[in-house]
């Protein structure tokens, strides 16, 4: 029975180093995003806390995720019109257009009724 080689001094201290660079990745995210809950945390308590308007609007992820779907979809219609096969990407291409148009109506609709708040007048 033979016994496998060890790694390198040069392969371990690479491993090593990468591994203490995740750590520490993930320590400073860690920290970030605890001191971003006591902020909040310290905001709420003293009564300074106002909430966003992105809970009215269309929520951001929504353009983000349009936005990929639109671009995927794109560039799969053009690899296909090139190499002169079927295209299948246009169903990607609408579900983000369909995202998209999402997200516009629903950003115009929570502006137009921040705009009738601001005004005064009561929706009806």
């Amino acid at each position: 029975m033979q016994l496998a080689a060890l790694p390198s001094l040069a392969d371990a201290a690479v491993f090593g180093f990468l591994a203490l660079v995740v750590v520490l990745t993930l320590g400073l995210v860690g920290v970030l995003a605890y001191l971003d809950h006591r902020k909040t945390m310290a905001l709420v308590e003293s009564g300074q806390y106002v909430e966003a308007e992105a809970d009215a609007g269309a929520p951001t992820w929504v353009l983000a995720v349009g936005l990929v779907l639109l671009a995927i979809g794109l560039g799969g219609v053009a690899e296909a019109l090139v190499a002169g096969a079927p295209v299948e990407e246009l169903t990607t291409a609408f579900v983000g257009l369909a995202a998209l148009a999402y997200y516009a109506l629903k950003r115009r609709a929570s502006r137009a009724g921040a705009a009738v708040v601001r005004d005064g007048r009561a929706d009806s």
